[in-house]
């Protein structure tokens, strides 16, 4: 997904919704082609389980619609936390 601005980024967030399932990467739809995701869509997807967190789904919805199991989205979870000293 190339964007130009954070505010395109935003957009596109708000756009596509905040329901489980939405705006979720399956492995073949990485920008890179297929294999491991890239920084940039690793760093996507932490913006993106954030604020689906934040707007209310639960972790289990999160990382069903981020094909991820719920323990590996805890530990994206921590590690989002931790580097960006988030204050609920």
């Amino acid at each position: 997904m190339p964007f130009e601005s954070q505010n395109e980024v935003e957009t596109a967030m708000a756009d596509a919704g905040g329901g489980a399932g939405i705006g979720g990467l399956a492995a073949g739809d990485l920008a890179s082609g297929e294999g491991r995701p890239t920084p940039a869509e690793m760093a996507m997807r932490g913006i993106r389980i954030l604020e689906r967190l934040i707007a209310g789904s639960t972790l289990a919805e999160v990382a069903a619609g981020e094909g991820l199991s719920p323990r590996r989205a805890r530990e994206l979870v921590a590690e989002a936390v931790a580097q960006r000293g988030f204050d609920p």
